[in-house]
Parts: C-alpha cells; structure tokens; sequence
C-alpha cells in the first residue's frame, strides 16, 4: 500500500493542473476574504459600534467559493488519466484496483485537507488585516476551524474522486458532482413537501452548508444540526460515492 500511496502522491503533486487548481483557490478564498474584512472594517466605521470579526469566520464563508477549484483538482486528479489515456499505466503498476482507487482517495483526501488548512490560516489573516480593529484572533477558535475547514476539503474531494471514477470523464463528473452538490439543495426546497425537505437537509450541498455555517461564530439556528454531524454526513456522501466508483471501476475495463 505503501508504494501505491508514494505512486499517486507523485503523479498528483507533478500534475500542472493541480498546482493550477490550487493557485485559483487561492486567489478565490483570499479575496472573499478580504472582501469580509473590509465589510467588517466599514460596518464598523459606519456605525461607529462594536463591531467584531473572528478571523476564522472569514475562513469559513470563503472556503464556498475555493471549494470549485478544489473540486476540479480532485476531479482531474481521475478523469485526466482516463483523458490521457494513462489510467492503463497506472493499473499496470497497480493492478489491484481497490488499491489503486485507496490509494488515490487517501492521497486527495490527504492533499485537500492540507491545502484546507493552509487556505484558512490565508485566509485568516488576509481577512484579519483588511479588518484592522475589529478582527479578533482567537487562536484556539481558529485552530478548531482549521479542522472543520480540513474536514470539509477532504470529504468533498473524496465525494468528487468517486463520482469522477464512475463517470470516467471531467464533464460528467463535474455535472454529476453540480447536479447532487448544488441544484438539487436549491430547487427541492421549492417542494411544499416535508418528506422532501427531509431528504434536502441530507443532501452534501445542505450538509456542506450546516459545516461551513453552522461553525460561524453567528451561526443561524435554522439549521437542521451543527458543523460536527454536517461532516459526518458529508463522510457519508464521500463513502457512498467512492464506493460506486469502485463498483464501476472493478466492472469495466480501463
């Protein structure tokens, strides 16, 4: 197992399209955030109270818009080999496709809640010096959500690396990952029927929002749980996905 995870450890971080990817989030988390900081900074100025911004909310709320860049990177991190047609090399290297398959979801999940990390101490600290006076930097509450942020990249990117195996391409998985992620948490609610409002807050774009808002330190108290069964859920999701893309991938030839 060991040379499998140092096999896709090479080929994902030697990928341009990662480091790409990862540059895009950047720019995309950094800005929000500065874009919080300066709202907080404003707020202040113009209401002259006592206004306040954790540093690691800031990291929170902008993770939803790095969080695209991430997907791509975990998707191409799959559907560029089946593109390349490189996914037969891989698997004569590893022929064990379960393995094969561990070994990449480890390695993604690995490499997202790392690059989750880094992001939203960035994050933080871009957002904390937009906002001069009302940043406040607790160190321990921001730690704490450092490792929801980490948790959050690594599910998703889990979640995304399953659907792409079982959709062999970037525009399927993408669709796929768009249609379950995002559209459907947002039409369903539009159905005047619990039972659907029920499934709704199961889905990973509701469970994502319960994580990533639900760990703000002015959480909404709408939400059908906190930050913690969020992740348990999107865990779920990841599993399931990852698991029918096992399925697909010991069915079909590469």
């Amino acid at each position: 197992m060991s040379a499998a995870l140092a096999f896709e450890w090479t080929k994902l971080r030697t990928l341009r399209s990662t480091w790409w990817c990862l540059a895009v989030a950047a720019m995309l988390q950094v800005a929000y955030a500065v874009l919080v900081g300066l709202d907080a900074r404003l707020d202040l100025e113009g209401s002259g109270g006592s206004s306040t911004l954790p540093v690691g909310d800031a990291g929170l709320l902008s993770i939803q818009f790095a969080q695209y860049a991430l997907i791509a990177a975990a998707l191409l991190a799959i559907t560029g080999e089946y593109s390349t047609g490189t996914i037969g090399v891989t698997l004569r290297a590893v022929p064990l496709r379960g393995r094969m398959l561990a070994a990449k979801a480890a390695v993604v999940a690995g490499g997202a809640a790392l690059t989750g990390v880094v992001l939203m101490l960035v994050a933080a600290v871009a957002a904390g010096l937009a906002a001069g006076t009302p940043a406040v930097w607790g160190i321990g509450d921001l730690l704490v959500d450092c490792a929801t942020g980490a948790g959050y990249a690594a599910a998703l990117a889990v979640f995304t690396l399953g659907l792409g195996t079982a959709a062999r391409s970037a525009v399927g998985g993408l669709t796929a990952v768009l249609v379950i992620a995002v559209v459907l948490p947002t039409v369903l609610p539009r159905i005047g029927l619990d039972v659907v409002a029920d499934v709704n807050d199961y889905l990973p774009g509701s469970a994502g929002v319960a994580v990533l808002y639900g760990a703000v330190s002015d959480a909404a108290t709408d939400q059908p749980y906190g930050p913690a069964i969020g992740l348990l859920v999107l865990a779920a999701w990841a599993a399931a996905a990852l698991g029918t893309g096992y399925a697909v991938l010991r069915r079909r030839d590469a």
